[in-house]
Protein backbone atom coordinates (compact mmCIF):
# COMPACT_ATOMS: atom_id res chain seq x y z
CA UNK A 1 0.00 0.00 0.00
CA UNK A 2 1.73 3.08 -0.64
CA UNK A 3 2.51 5.88 1.75
CA UNK A 4 0.16 8.35 2.21
CA UNK A 5 2.00 11.84 2.67
CA UNK A 6 1.25 16.20 2.22
CA UNK A 7 3.05 18.10 -0.30
CA UNK A 8 4.05 21.36 1.39
CA UNK A 9 4.82 24.69 -0.41
CA UNK A 10 6.61 28.03 0.73
CA UNK A 11 5.93 30.12 -2.61
CA UNK A 12 8.08 33.18 -3.90
CA UNK A 13 7.45 35.45 -6.84
CA UNK A 14 8.10 32.89 -9.85
CA UNK A 15 8.75 29.53 -8.02
CA UNK A 16 7.95 27.52 -4.98
CA UNK A 17 10.08 25.41 -2.25
CA UNK A 18 8.05 22.31 -2.38
CA UNK A 19 8.53 19.05 0.47
CA UNK A 20 6.57 15.96 0.36
CA UNK A 21 6.11 14.64 4.06
CA UNK A 22 4.66 11.14 5.10
CA UNK A 23 4.57 9.23 8.18
CA UNK A 24 2.84 10.88 11.77
CA UNK A 25 3.12 14.22 13.28
CA UNK A 26 5.38 12.21 16.18
CA UNK A 27 8.06 11.03 13.09
CA UNK A 28 7.46 13.23 9.12
CA UNK A 29 9.57 11.68 7.06
CA UNK A 30 10.23 14.03 4.67
CA UNK A 31 10.75 12.17 1.18
CA UNK A 32 11.05 14.46 -1.54
CA UNK A 33 12.04 18.35 -1.90
CA UNK A 34 12.70 20.49 -4.56
CA UNK A 35 11.91 23.66 -6.36
CA UNK A 36 8.74 24.04 -8.72
CA UNK A 37 9.30 27.37 -11.37
CA UNK A 38 5.74 28.12 -12.52
CA UNK A 39 6.34 31.49 -14.43
CA UNK A 40 8.84 32.54 -17.71
CA UNK A 41 10.01 35.84 -18.10
CA UNK A 42 6.56 36.92 -19.67
CA UNK A 43 4.89 36.12 -17.08
CA UNK A 44 6.91 37.20 -13.85
CA UNK A 45 6.17 40.54 -11.93
CA UNK A 46 2.30 40.86 -13.32
CA UNK A 47 1.28 43.59 -11.46
CA UNK A 48 4.75 45.56 -12.29
CA UNK A 49 4.05 45.22 -15.83
CA UNK A 50 0.17 46.00 -15.47
CA UNK A 51 1.41 49.06 -14.14
CA UNK A 52 3.25 49.86 -16.95
CA UNK A 53 0.26 49.12 -19.60
CA UNK A 54 -2.94 51.41 -20.36
CA UNK A 55 -5.05 50.95 -17.38
CA UNK A 56 -7.94 49.19 -19.60
CA UNK A 57 -5.09 47.01 -20.34
CA UNK A 58 -4.00 46.31 -16.99
CA UNK A 59 -6.91 43.64 -15.78
CA UNK A 60 -5.99 41.24 -18.96
CA UNK A 61 -1.84 41.20 -18.17
CA UNK A 62 -3.01 40.02 -15.20
CA UNK A 63 -5.11 37.97 -15.59
CA UNK A 64 -2.88 36.38 -19.03
CA UNK A 65 -0.18 35.68 -15.94
CA UNK A 66 -2.70 33.98 -13.33
CA UNK A 67 -3.53 31.63 -16.23
CA UNK A 68 0.05 30.72 -17.28
CA UNK A 69 1.25 30.08 -13.85
CA UNK A 70 -1.54 28.25 -12.66
CA UNK A 71 -0.98 25.86 -15.55
CA UNK A 72 2.67 25.86 -15.37
CA UNK A 73 2.79 25.28 -11.68
CA UNK A 74 0.13 22.10 -12.35
CA UNK A 75 2.53 20.40 -14.85
CA UNK A 76 5.27 20.70 -12.17
CA UNK A 77 3.14 19.19 -9.81
CA UNK A 78 1.57 16.69 -11.70
CA UNK A 79 5.48 15.35 -12.92
CA UNK A 80 6.24 15.21 -8.96
CA UNK A 81 3.24 13.87 -8.14
CA UNK A 82 4.16 11.04 -10.69
CA UNK A 83 7.79 10.21 -9.43
CA UNK A 84 6.01 9.90 -6.08
CA UNK A 85 3.90 7.63 -7.17
CA UNK A 86 7.01 5.95 -8.63
CA UNK A 87 8.48 5.63 -5.06
CA UNK A 88 4.95 4.39 -3.92
CA UNK A 89 4.17 7.71 -2.02
CA UNK A 90 0.61 9.01 -2.75
CA UNK A 91 0.69 12.94 -1.94
CA UNK A 92 -3.24 13.36 -0.93
CA UNK A 93 -3.29 16.85 -0.17
CA UNK A 94 -1.19 20.11 -0.52
CA UNK A 95 -0.55 22.94 2.32
CA UNK A 96 0.25 26.47 1.07
CA UNK A 97 0.99 29.60 2.24
CA UNK A 98 -2.33 31.86 2.83
CA UNK A 99 -2.61 35.61 1.18
CA UNK A 100 -2.75 38.10 4.26
CA UNK A 101 -2.46 41.15 1.67
CA UNK A 102 -4.63 44.77 2.72
CA UNK A 103 -4.96 45.93 -0.33
CA UNK A 104 -7.90 48.36 -1.82
CA UNK A 105 -10.30 46.75 -4.19
CA UNK A 106 -9.50 49.10 -7.05
CA UNK A 107 -6.99 48.16 -9.30
CA UNK A 108 -5.86 51.32 -9.93
CA UNK A 109 -5.43 52.58 -5.88
CA UNK A 110 -2.89 49.24 -6.24
CA UNK A 111 -1.40 49.76 -9.21
CA UNK A 112 -0.73 53.99 -8.01
CA UNK A 113 1.35 52.46 -5.40
CA UNK A 114 5.05 50.86 -5.81
CA UNK A 115 4.77 49.36 -2.04
CA UNK A 116 1.02 48.09 -2.80
CA UNK A 117 2.28 46.30 -5.69
CA UNK A 118 4.97 44.46 -4.69
CA UNK A 119 2.49 43.58 -1.70
CA UNK A 120 -0.25 42.65 -4.21
CA UNK A 121 2.83 40.30 -6.31
CA UNK A 122 3.38 38.07 -3.33
CA UNK A 123 -0.64 37.44 -3.05
CA UNK A 124 -0.50 36.88 -6.68
CA UNK A 125 2.06 33.80 -6.46
CA UNK A 126 0.64 32.49 -3.04
CA UNK A 127 -2.81 32.45 -5.16
CA UNK A 128 -1.12 30.70 -7.73
CA UNK A 129 0.01 28.14 -6.11
CA UNK A 130 -3.03 27.43 -4.08
CA UNK A 131 -4.84 27.24 -7.62
CA UNK A 132 -2.04 25.43 -9.30
CA UNK A 133 -2.43 22.36 -6.85
CA UNK A 134 -6.18 22.43 -7.01
CA UNK A 135 -5.17 22.43 -10.84
CA UNK A 136 -3.43 19.33 -10.17
CA UNK A 137 -6.37 17.38 -8.29
CA UNK A 138 -4.83 17.76 -4.73
CA UNK A 139 -7.18 19.42 -1.79
CA UNK A 140 -5.04 22.49 -0.53
CA UNK A 141 -5.15 24.08 2.96
CA UNK A 142 -3.75 27.25 3.06
CA UNK A 143 -2.07 28.76 6.70
CA UNK A 144 -0.80 32.09 7.66
CA UNK A 145 3.18 32.01 7.10
CA UNK A 146 4.17 34.09 10.35
CA UNK A 147 1.48 32.01 12.30
CA UNK A 148 3.15 28.46 11.15
CA UNK A 149 5.93 27.48 13.53
CA UNK A 150 3.51 28.43 16.58
CA UNK A 151 1.03 26.41 14.59
CA UNK A 152 3.18 23.26 14.13
CA UNK A 153 4.82 23.92 17.66
CA UNK A 154 1.29 23.57 19.06
CA UNK A 155 0.15 20.89 16.94
CA UNK A 156 3.32 18.75 18.41
CA UNK A 157 2.53 20.42 21.74
CA UNK A 158 5.93 21.13 22.15
CA UNK A 159 7.27 24.85 22.42
CA UNK A 160 8.94 26.76 19.85
CA UNK A 161 12.52 26.29 20.79
CA UNK A 162 11.81 22.49 20.53
CA UNK A 163 10.16 22.24 17.46
CA UNK A 164 13.59 24.82 16.37
CA UNK A 165 15.73 22.04 17.41
CA UNK A 166 13.61 19.05 15.91
CA UNK A 167 14.06 20.83 12.62
CA UNK A 168 17.65 21.19 12.82
CA UNK A 169 17.96 17.88 13.78
CA UNK A 170 16.14 16.83 10.72
CA UNK A 171 18.08 19.35 8.09
CA UNK A 172 21.40 17.44 9.85
CA UNK A 173 19.75 13.80 8.45
CA UNK A 174 18.32 15.01 5.37
CA UNK A 175 21.74 17.56 4.60
CA UNK A 176 21.15 20.69 1.94
CA UNK A 177 19.24 21.96 0.89
CA UNK A 178 17.60 23.26 3.90
CA UNK A 179 17.43 26.83 3.68
CA UNK A 180 14.32 28.54 5.57
CA UNK A 181 12.03 28.21 2.25
CA UNK A 182 11.92 24.26 2.63
CA UNK A 183 11.82 24.74 6.74
CA UNK A 184 8.77 26.51 6.09
CA UNK A 185 7.59 24.16 3.04
CA UNK A 186 8.37 20.56 5.45
CA UNK A 187 6.10 22.90 8.60
CA UNK A 188 3.30 23.30 6.01
CA UNK A 189 3.02 19.92 5.50
CA UNK A 190 3.99 19.10 8.85
CA UNK A 191 0.82 20.74 9.98
CA UNK A 192 -1.44 18.89 7.91
CA UNK A 193 -0.27 15.37 8.91
CA UNK A 194 -3.02 14.36 11.12
CA UNK A 195 -5.09 14.87 8.56
CA UNK A 196 -4.75 11.83 6.61
CA UNK A 197 -5.22 9.87 9.57
CA UNK A 198 -8.87 11.25 9.20
CA UNK A 199 -9.65 10.50 5.42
Amino acid sequence: MPASAVLGLRPHTYWTAAAVVAGSADAPDVVWRERLAFAGPGEKFPFHRAAEAELSAAPAVIEASRRACVANLARGIEGLLSRMRARDVEVRLAATAASTAKLPPALADILASHSRIHTAEGDFARDAVAAGCAAAGLAVRRVVERELPALTADRLGVGPLELAARLKAMGATLGPPWSEDYKLAVQAAWLELPELALA
